[in-house]
């Protein structure tokens, strides 16, 4: 990890530390790379990472403790931080995180004494995350040691509550389950198809990486088939056509990736057995799914057909909402974001910011009996509108880039960077029919995801040192020295 030392003291007692001292301990930093966690003490080193496995708990248990241990995570990154002679230099996308954030939250200040109601809107602040992102990144540095522990305790909790929580029997029995600890069936399934991608590559990573850890590559061998089996088995019986159709899109996708990994004929063979074994299950609870899913797709296909055929958006979209053979769900989808795009529309580039819901109650389904707009992207473009839209999706690109150059760069194995975007792929497209990025699993998500790509920012760049004018061929050197001295060889 790239992140410097306190000075050694190796000079003379009552000296002050100089900058060649600080040069010195920084360049032994860079050799070995040290963790600077070493100074924690064991206690602070083994609460820091049960606070991580509480950050990502939402996805299986959904509660807000996250938020809880996301401050506290960043009260311990602070602390160690400031404490830090040589500290990483803030770039571009830390400090667009931070103005954004900013930014929301003093929008939201100002429609809130400028309103005559005091306008909150729906969980508004909410969007302004990103101002955590690079204090939760210096955070995650710390404990960036720790990984291959904590992901293996955390699929170890996951394979206990999916074999304890979810109900086979009833599953089998064609009703509909609610998997892990969630509020409905749909954040379950949500979850249990997080779980899939991330088990998949968790376990790709072990099966194809020989100098990998072999005790924890022998767990993975076990624990993560297992998640994978009962995920499925759960979403099955979740019965979400959202994530249905996510999963429908995403499994494909980890095949064609995971051909990358195999020899062509071994992994051709393993991806056409598990295609018939899925097939073959589909093909066995075939009646639940067109129960479930028909009337669905048949609405969907007519309201489709008469766009295709010349007719008007607006009167196919209300043909079909007032339609008796609607399913309600779709019918109340299809309400909610006929309002959103009204209110979008009539304040495309900025939004409405907390304003918003004062302009839905103008709107032409206004009685519909949610505000949650069950698409991710609505949520952000009635609140931020084009612009943004363009900020957050600059701020992810950056994220994701930033995950892509650490595996290019030999930092993380190519399965981390795998089950990080196509993870992001798979939650993409489930907020296309739900607000996910509203609820405990996408904030927590989005924590997460973004800590890890700000740590790695930190490692892909050379720290600069405070107060200190002179240059360092050492620092200058540093991702050399990173590729050499701690990353995984590159397959």
């Amino acid at each position: 990890m790239q992140l410097a030392l306190p000075c050694s003291g190796n000079h003379e007692k009552g000296r002050p530390c100089c900058p060649e001292d600080r040069k010195r301990d920084t360049e032994l930093l860079i050799r070995t790379n040290e963790p600077y966690d070493h100074r924690m003490g064991r206690l602070l080193t083994v609460f820091g990472c049960l606070l991580w496995l509480v950050l990502a708990s939402p996805t299986l248990i959904e509660s807000d403790a996250y938020r809880y241990a996301a401050a506290m995570l960043m009260l311990i990154g602070f602390y160690f931080f400031w404490r830090m002679p040589v500290r990483p230099r803030m770039d571009w996308l830390a400090w667009l995180c931070v103005g954004w954030g900013l930014f929301v939250l003093g929008r939201f200040a100002f429609i809130y004494e400028a309103t005559p109601g005091h306008d909150v809107g729906a969980s508004d602040w909410l969007f302004a995350f990103p101002l955590f992102f690079p204090a939760l990144g210096f955070a995650f540095s710390l404990y960036e040691r720790h990984s291959e522990r904590l992901i293996a305790a955390f699929f170890s909790a996951a394979l206990v509550l999916l074999a304890v929580t979810t109900g086979y029997v009833r599953i089998f029995n064609g009703e509909t389950v609610r998997p892990l600890i969630m509020n409905n069936q749909i954040h379950g399934a949500v979850a249990c198809g997080l779980l899939i991608t991330w088990a998949a590559f968790w376990l790709l990573h072990y099966l194809t990486t020989p100098s990998a850890n072999r005790a924890f590559a022998r767990f993975s061998y076990v624990v993560a088939p297992l998640v994978i089996a009962l995920c499925l088995i759960a979403v099955y019986g979740a019965k979400s056509k959202g994530v249905w159709l996510a999963l429908s899109v995403t499994l494909p996708v980890v095949a064609a990736v995971a051909l990358g990994y195999f020899r062509h004929a071994k992994a051709a063979f393993v991806l056409v057995t598990l295609f018939v074994l899925l097939c073959g299950g589909l093909y066995a609870v075939r009646h639940n799914l067109s129960a479930t899913a028909g009337p669905t797709i048949a609405a969907t296909v007519s309201m489709v057909g008469q766009i295709a055929s010349g007719g008007a958006v607006d009167s196919a979209v209300s043909g079909t909402i007032d339609a008796d053979n609607t399913p309600i769900s779709m019918d109340e989808r299809l309400q909610l974001w006929s309002n959103g795009l009204q209110v979008f529309s009539s304040a495309p580039v900025f939004g409405w910011g907390n304003e918003w819901l004062e302009r839905w109650h103008q709107t032409r389904y206004a009685n519909v009996q949610y505000t949650l707009l069950h698409n991710g992207y609505l949520e952000i473009l009635v609140r931020f509108g084009l612009f943004g839209a363009i900020v957050m999706s600059v701020i992810l690109a950056g994220l994701i880039a930033s995950v892509w150059r650490a595996w290019r760069a030999n930092l993380i194995p190519r399965a981390a960077f795998h089950a990080y975007a196509v993870s992001l792929f798979f939650f993409a497209l489930t907020i296309l029919t739900n607000s996910n990025n509203r609820l405990a699993i996408g904030e927590s998500l989005a924590l997460g995801s973004a800590a890890f790509a700000c740590a790695l920012r930190v490692r892909l760049k050379p720290v600069a040192y405070r107060g200190a004018s002179e240059s360092s061929s050492a620092i200058e050197s540093s991702q050399d020295a990173n590729a050499i001295t701690m990353a995984p060889s590159k397959p």
